[in-house]
């Protein structure tokens, strides 16, 4: 193997020599494979690295290949369905002798508590690999040093990287393999000593990343052996590589896997282009071979990777037939428009030939229409270059006709989205959001910088178009099949299907804003009140405030919170024009462009509580197919203005990716006025206006002119917080645009960390039940620095209005998830170690804040079922997973005991959107399966099924609950005990009765149980049966709870019992943590948990189980070990009332936490 690894007595390893090779590529002998985190993605795209291991080895031609993924964890790796299949294939194309292995920062922000199944994740990764990899030389990296604390104080943070990465050090000691420190070293530190730190401080900035991949090679390669490279050749040599690396990363997570391998696999079209991604790669690795033997030669002097064009390919009829391409005058022709409206193209191809299959349209400060083009939808092909352009379109003479076209920025490939920002233009090129600057004002991007990587590429329709709020938050989605990962300073954040995100650029923290079964969200918008509004792939506008935060995995029903669904599309705007009507300001536009080619307009009414719209308008209407309207946008005139995406088709799950009838070249951009009404010839300056005119700007009747006002207010320094102070102060209380004003200044203090709560009880007294429903979602952004939060929301649920009681209910959902106490902000969505550390913001109210609801009037349809979406809690149902690339056949479960059907499935948990009290919502019936597994001893095994509707659980804790038509591959981790072990599938929606679909239980690397054994017929499946029951027949009068393995909560959390009534309670703890359980008084969780954290830093901590003394705690359990059982007897309280039961184990107790209800 080319690289022999040999120990020195500097604990350090060398690489040996490498055999003189050929240019065939990627024999194991000479290739190099990475797994592993953005960490490794990042020093595979800076070049570096890998022109250092190329230049130590001239002669070698030296295969360098990465799989890593950004958002991998060594024990959680979530991928999309079908993806295992595909990686097999690369696996096969790249064997591999040498392995490097970059984890351990997301899994850092586990603390502690996290070290043990990070170790025992470790074993079982390198097992996989070394079955993978045979006789392969290992190196593992440490984490990264971080630069920023996230929920936790910078010491904190720097504390648990360093622990995890001593324990990969451990774990490389024991394996033999090479461990390289990036983290703490001292060497590390003088390396990356004066470089730039990246934006959020959590991965290595450019400069930084160049710099550890030197302390990587010099680890891998020996420091005299890197200390003879020249740093120039290294540079000139890493652009190649970095080229490379894009290739790889290209194949490795292809745009539209869906249609490769995915739920709507085509094997023609996989077998056509997955191949031209590799002609790309070994061209590239040509170039880089070719500069590492000729010393005098430059990147520049080889011409780029490619490929002739692949011939067309097969064409399949529109099921909506009529689509003619016709000239923009042509076309216009065969629109309707509505009576008293007016039609103009602004913009065509004919014009601007730059302007190809437009997308999303945004106007600037300007009044300039930027717009996002994707002539490459539904991607590149492979081999081709990419084309997808922001452009910039200019109406001077202010006649409706655009005069100027700007090329922004281009070389994106699908490209779907652009928003404004004070930090510049931030736009959405799959898989990334970027920041992109006009530093000397000509039009044209001048540099570029990455903000957030990690969004699913899985299908390149299926989310898109971005906005930003009025906070100046980045909205962006997921749509169905999409698998995404975030790293962010709190931890890394996941989406499984349709998922609505809200990223916050100054902290860099990414939330869930709600996840649903409505498929493939789209556009965004805003109307004057703050309210969010998204469109939908189906056709639904959604009203944004029903939709509660819901833990992963928890979605909200199909069409929950429509407004209007009148046809499939993209497009939405909210009216805000001074030409349009006044019936229909801050209704909302949306358009259909499949099976119906319309532009709508509808006024909205809000008297119900949720936005509804009516009196709707067909302004354009088409019998052309071709006519495809993506989106809409009111421009500074007060003009509508209309993207027409002008293809013959539109779905490529209906038509193949190279389906001749794609448009790849022609774009209109039409414009629709009120023919009596007056239409804008100027506007205010807003960039670079004073401050006190922008002030007066923030009273605009356009939500436009008001948006960049705002916009460039957050672009002033300090100066901005006194002077809206005195604006404020200044004003007329009883002027008729001052609670709008009030509203605004709200929302631009928050941005510089100001909070008025005097302001917001103001806004409380308005008239306008939207404005006091906008006070109340201020506290759910401003949480934490309200000390009286708590007491403020519980005033505004006894509003009389339905849509101010719905924004607490939507506050509270998301409150809860955040602020787990009144020292700690916790990440809302990925790991419950961010409450345990019981640190970060100071502030924000009670820990109870379900209990601002106490009293709180439900009686509409849509509060009630808001305070029903409460009851899925705050933890994930969707467990970790893994990719298993082999699973044997042999591990079919085939003996399963049908158990009566239930009435209760897992729509109650995982769809909390359904109000039962209706019989058309009732859960439908699950049919239960039982088997069981006699096991020698404990071990962690996996269990595959593959259906969307069903729940899972073992020795009686649920695992997993899934209720989703577009997600059906399922998998679970299952902690078996000594013993035998009751698994049970609750399967809802079978299409075969008394059937199911394949079971499969295997160990973590797909094999048949080591150690434990099924029942091989049914007399032996009816015996496991017959001694479980008779083990557990005294425990059948008990109340049962344990501790849910790797999720840090009880289950069940919730149990009953009568007033005064003898209680016999058994805790189990199948985790690998110890816990224990501990009952309190009503109340007093907050208290007793506080206390038990003080135990920490207290030598007879342990002695004491964590259990503090107080008078509040009823009973307690020691400490439970792993896999054991503790028993408590107890007569239950006489008062009929709810009391918490937690763990006490420092910091476990902010999330592990249950409810004994005396009734």
């Amino acid at each position: 193997m080319i690289f022999s690894f040999k120990k020195t007595i500097l604990a350090g390893f060398l690489f040996g020599t490498f055999p003189a090779l050929g240019a065939d590529p990627a024999k194991a002998e000479n290739t190099v494979l990475f797994y592993g985190n953005s960490l490794v993605e990042k020093l595979m795209e800076g070049g570096e690295l890998e022109a250092c291991l190329q230049l130590a080895h001239p002669d070698a031609s030296v295969v360098v290949r990465s799989l890593a993924w950004t958002g991998d964890e060594v024990g959680y790796r979530l991928r999309p369905e079908g993806y295992v299949e595909h990686m097999k294939g690369l696996l096969a194309k790249w064997p591999a002798k040498t392995v490097v292995i970059g984890f351990g920062n997301n899994e850092s922000f586990q603390g502690d508590a996290g070290l043990v199944q990070f170790k025992a994740d470790w074993e079982v990764y390198l097992r996989e690999i070394k079955r993978l990899h045979p006789g392969a030389g290992l190196v593992l990296l440490s984490p990264v040093e971080v630069q920023s604390g996230g929920a936790l104080s910078l010491a904190e943070r720097t504390r648990d990287v360093l622990n995890y990465g001593k324990a990969i050090e451990e774990i490389a000691a024991k394996h033999g393999a090479l461990f390289v420190d990036l983290g703490m070293g001292a060497l590390v530190k003088n390396t990356l000593k004066g470089a730039a730190v990246s934006v959020h401080g959590i991965a290595l900035s450019e400069e930084q990343n160049r710099k550890a991949a030197w302390v990587v090679a010099r680890a891998m390669l020996g420091g005299a052996v890197v200390a003879g490279l020249d740093p120039a050749r290294v540079r000139e040599v890493a652009k190649a590589a970095a080229l490379k690396a894009g290739y790889v990363a290209d194949v490795v997570r292809p745009k539209n896997g869906v249609v490769y391998y995915g739920v709507r696999k085509r094997a023609d079209e996989y077998e056509a282009e997955i191949p031209r991604y590799h002609a790309l790669i070994q061209q590239a690795d040509e170039i880089i071979h070719g500069l590492v033997r000729e010393p005098k030669k430059r990147f520049s002097d080889y011409p780029l990777p490619w490929l002739p064009a692949l011939p067309e390919g097969k064409s399949v009829p529109d099921r909506y037939s009529g689509g003619v391409l016709k000239s923009p005058a042509e076309q216009q022709k065969d629109i309707t428009v509505a009576e008293g409206y007016r039609l103009n193209c602004f913009a065509s191809e004919a014009d601007f030939p730059e302007l190809k299959a437009p997308v999303q349209m945004s106007f600037d400060a300007r009044g300039r229409l930027w717009v996002v083009t994707m002539p490459s939808f539904p991607h590149t092909v492979p081999g081709a270059r990419p084309d997808d352009k922001i452009l910039i379109l200019e109406d001077a003479d202010h006649d409706g006709k655009a005069d100027k076209c700007t090329v922004f920025a281009g070389g994106f490939d699908a490209l779907d989205g652009v928003a404004f920002h004070e930090r510049g233009v931030i736009v959405s090129a799959q898989p990334r959001l970027l920041l992109l600057k006009d530093n000397d004002g000509d039009g044209r991007a001048d540099t570029q910088e990455e903000l957030l990587r990690g969004v699913d590429v899985t299908d390149s329709h299926h989310g898109g178009m971005i906005a930003t709020d009025p906070l100046g938050c980045v909205i962006f989605s997921d749509g169905v099949f999409h698998r995404s990962q975030f790293e962010t300073p709190f931890g890394v954040v996941r989406g499984i299907d349709s998922t609505t995100y809200r990223f916050d650029l100054a902290t860099g923290r990414v939330q869930t804003e709600w996840q649903g079964l409505t498929p493939n969200p789209w556009k965004v918008a805003f109307d004057r009140f703050g309210n969010i509004f998204q469109r939908f792939g189906g056709g639904h506008v959604l009203d944004g405030l029903p939709l509660t935060w819901t833990p992963l995995g928890v979605y909200h029903a199909y069409g929950n919170g429509m407004v209007v669904n009148y046809g499939k599309g993209s497009a939405l705007s909210v009216v805000s024009s001074p030409n349009f009507p006044d019936r229909y300001q801050q209704g909302v536009v949306s358009a259909a462009l499949l099976g119906s080619y319309t532009v709508s307009i509808s006024a909205s009414n809000g008297d119900s509580g949720g936005i509804v719209g009516e009196d709707r308008l067909d302004l354009l209407t088409s019998q052309n197919s071709a006519f495809r309207p993506v989106d809409t946008a009111f421009g500074m005139d007060g003009a509508l203005y209309v993207s027409d995406f002008s293809s013959r088709i539109i779905g490529h799950a209906q038509h193949p990716m190279r389906d001749p009838q794609w448009n790849h070249t022609l774009g209109r951009i039409w414009r629709v006025v009120a023919a009596d009404r007056t239409v804008a010839k100027d506007w205010p300056r807003i960039e670079g206006a004073p401050l006190p005119e922008l002030l007066t700007l923030l009273t605009h009747s356009q939500d436009l002119v008001r948006e960049h006002a705002r916009i460039e207010l957050r672009k002033l320094g300090a100066e901005v917080v006194p002077a809206v102070d005195a604006w404020i102060g200044g004003m007329d209380l009883k002027a008729a645009v001052y609670e709008q004003a009030l509203l605004e200044a709200v929302w631009v203090l928050h941005t510089k960390g100001q909070v008025r709560l005097d302001w917001l009880k103001q806004l409380m007294q308005s008239q306008e039940p939207r404005m006091r429903a906008a006070a109340v979602q201020m506290v759910r952004y401003q949480g934490a620095q309200i000390p009286e939060a708590r007491i403020f929301l519980g005033q505004a649920a006894r509003d009389p209005h339905p849509r101010v009681r719905m924004a607490v209910v939507n506050a509270v959902s998301r409150l809860r998830a955040e602020l787990r106490g009144p020292a700690s902000l916790a990440a809302a969505d990925p790991h419950p170690a961010h409450a345990a550390h019981g640190t970060g913001l100071q502030g924000g109210g009670a820990l109870d804040w379900e209990g601002a609801l106490e009293g709180m009037s439900a009686e509409e349809p849509v509060v009630r079922q808001m305070v029903l979406d409460l009851k899925a809690g705050t933890q994930p149902t969707k467990g970790r997973s893994v990719p298993v690339l082999e699973v044997s056949p042999a591990t079919e479960v085939l003996q399963w005991l049908a158990a009566k059907n239930s009435g209760v499935g897992g729509v109650g948990a995982n769809s909390p959107s359904v109000d039962k009290t209706k019989a058309k919502d009732a859960a439908p019936k699950a049919t239960v399966f039982r088997t069981l597994i006699e096991s020698q001893g404990a071990q962690t095994v996996l269990l595959s099924v593959k259906h969307g509707f069903l729940d899972i659980s073992a020795n009686g804790v649920q695992l997993l609950t899934a209720d989703s038509p577009y997600s059906s591959q399922q998998q679970v981790q299952i902690e078996l005990q000594k013993g035998l072990n009751l698994v049970e599938v609750a399967f809802r929606k079978l299409r075969a009765k008394d059937a199911h679909p394949p079971v499969f239980i295997y160990d973590m690397t797909g094999q048949v149980l080591s150690g434990a054994r099924f029942a091989k017929d049914e007399a032996e499946l009816q015996a496991f049966w017959a001694a479980w029951e008779s083990a557990h027949a005294a425990d059948a009068n008990a109340l049962r709870v344990q501790a849910v393995p790797n999720l840090m909560q009880f289950s069940p959390k919730e149990i009953r019992v009568k007033a005064g009534q003898p209680v016999r309670l058994v805790f189990e703890n199948p985790d690998l943590m110890q816990h224990n359980l501990v009952l309190v008084e009503a109340g007093a969780e907050e208290e007793v948990g506080a206390l038990a954290d003080q135990m920490a830093a207290k030598p007879e901590g342990f002695a004491k189980q964590f259990v503090p003394e107080s008078p509040k705690i009823l009973h307690a359990t020691p400490l439970v070990n792993p896999n054991g059982r503790t028993e408590l007897l107890f007569t239950a309280p006489a008062k009929p009332g709810s009391y918490p039961y937690l763990c006490t184990f420092p910091g476990h107790w902010r999330v592990m936490r249950g409810v004994l209800v005396v009734e």
